[in-house]
């Protein structure tokens, strides 16, 4: 009697599987272009998921496999998500999202993250079993025309399992089907394309006239009445593809905004491999790199800038949307260093940027450098790349210790204040950092005199100065009068302060710092 007892109780205590024992309920047949299907194995999956995003949660993401079928299981669940930033989709002609998920004491929610608000979703689940959930995506998420990531949070520490993630709508009826299977201008399919969607912003490099065209639109229905192609008049301006049904009674209209808003390539840094510590970047020839393990926060991807020739990827921020940063499991020491380097190209509606350098000595730490477009450290430019230098000594006068570097973030302090700015040619140096907008830009050629001064620094170059901006010893910058001449600059120092002084020279073929001294 007493083992029965036992055996009864252990059974109670159970009470169900801790884990599945067979897998996620298999998704209907379905169109292709009637689903997004974000992770699974029945439809294709669209590319550039990251099923593990490494937002700093304790949540670890492991790919199982049940019954011969995979999923993701979260254990030790609090919050975790799937990105893919860098392949937005528009779900905006889509019904539902399908999730199916199995807990076992966890009550979690879903987000759809895009730039607009996060919006929770309870997830109805029974615990010790699958359940196959579909969401409308009407109210799901702030902008449905580019949603990002998911997020589930919700739990408890517990184990849940999660398959099938994809969103999808019902087919039209016979012979009213007017939607596009495909779009592409200049020979290439339209970046985000997916037949529900309609309205799509092709970007160009900054300074493009010429207008690119719209080459096909195929329709899924071939027995369609119509497709009528309409190229844009010029930049920026739209494109149209009009569709009808084969019985006449539904007409799409496929619209297709050129604008150029694409940065030109980003500057080549001109600064000596050896002393550089690199954070991000393909140029430079730079071998001593640091190497992150994780990252948090969003970017948009990483858009090659100069697809004609070597690789010149940057970093695409939408501060609308989020921040994002970078960083290690330890610290790293940069004692050997004495500058932060890095170039941006600041959108028109941008009018604040942070780098923030992050410390962990016995605690994380944020130290911030701000530019706005009237702030007081530098002048936030829009519309060109722009390269700034700052004094690590900036940070160390806020109580920042190189020798506990732990993360670097992008970011604003509100997401109103900007929108898109790339970020590249991030790195410590020992010495302020240089770039080579080509291979006519010559570092060695710039001359100030008398340095030291007490009244005035002219510099001289072989090149037109087109800005310069002084700062001083801790990254602020100063205020003072100047005198252009063509290549020549004079500066007015009388009314500054005795101490070491930084001029960041703009050309029209590079940039480059010259220290100055006021005696």
């Amino acid at each position: 009697m007493k083992k029965i007892t036992l055996l009864l109780l252990f059974s109670i205590t159970l009470g169900y599987s801790q884990m599945p024992t067979s897998a996620a309920p298999t998704p209907p047949a379905r169109n292709a272009t009637d689903v997004i299907s974000i992770y699974g194995s029945v439809y294709s999956n669209i590319s550039g998921v990251n099923t593990n995003p490494n937002w700093g949660q304790s949540t670890a993401v492991t790919e199982v496999s049940i019954s011969g079928n995979n999923a993701l299981q979260y254990a030790n669940f609090n919050y975790q998500g799937t990105d893919w930033a860098g392949n937005v989709q528009n779900i905006s002609g889509f019904e539902y999202l399908h999730v199916d998920v199995w807990t076992n004491s966890q009550a979690p929610n879903v987000f759809a993250i895009s730039t607009g608000p996060e919006i929770p979703h309870a997830i109805s689940s029974v615990p010790g079993s699958w359940q196959s959930l579909d969401i409308p995506v009407a109210g799901l998420t702030g902008n449905s025309n580019n949603v990002i990531q998911f997020k589930f949070d919700g739990g408890n520490g517990g184990t849940i399992y999660l398959d099938n993630l994809y969103f999808w709508k019902t087919p039209p009826a016979s012979g009213s089907d007017a939607t596009l299977s495909d779009l592409k201008v200049a020979g290439t399919t339209v970046p985000g394309f997916n037949s529900s969607a309609t309205s799509y912003t092709y970007e160009l490099v900054v300074g493009t006239t010429t207008v690119p065209q719209i080459t096909s639109a195929t329709p899924n229905d071939p027995a369609a009445t119509s497709v009528t192609i309409n190229q844009a008049p010029s930049i920026p301006g739209n494109g149209t593809v009009v569709v009808v049904s084969q019985n006449g009674n539904v007409t799409k209209t496929y619209t297709v905004s050129f604008v150029a808003t694409l940065p030109n390539p980003s500057p080549t840094p001109s600064t000596p491999p050896s002393e550089v510590l690199s954070i991000y970047g393909d140029t430079g020839g730079f071998t001593n790199i640091w190497v992150p393990n994780y990252n948090f926060g969003s970017n948009e991807g990483y858009p090659d800038l100069d697809p004609s020739a070597a690789v010149n990827q940057a970093i695409k921020m939408n501060f609308a949307t989020a921040g994002y940063g970078e960083g290690t499991s330890g610290v790293t020491d940069i004692t050997a260093y004495n500058w932060l380097h890095f170039d941006y190209f600041a959108d028109s509606n941008s009018t604040q940027i942070r780098f923030i350098v992050i410390g962990n000595n016995g605690g994380v730490v944020e130290y911030p450098y701000e530019l706005t477009t009237t702030g007081s450290n530098g002048t936030l430019i829009q519309g060109s790349w722009q390269s700034v230098n700052v004094p690590l000594s900036f940070f160390q006068g806020s109580g920042f210790n190189k020798a506990t570097f732990f993360q670097y973030k992008l970011g604003t302090t509100s997401d109103l204040v900007s929108d898109i700015v790339y970020f590249d040619n991030i790195y410590f140096s020992a010495n302020p950092g240089t770039i080579l907008a080509n291979q006519n830009f010559n570092r060695d050629v710039v001359t100030a005199y008398p340095n030291p001064t007490q009244n005035e620094w002219n510099i001289n170059l072989n090149q037109n100065i087109t800005s310069i901006q002084l700062f001083d010893l801790v990254g602020k910058k100063v205020n003072v009068s100047t005198n252009f001449d063509g290549s020549n600059v004079v500066i007015n120092a009388s009314e500054l302060s005795n101490g070491i002084y930084f001029a960041n020279i703009v050309t029209d073929k590079g940039t480059s710092v010259v220290k100055l001294i006021k005696n």
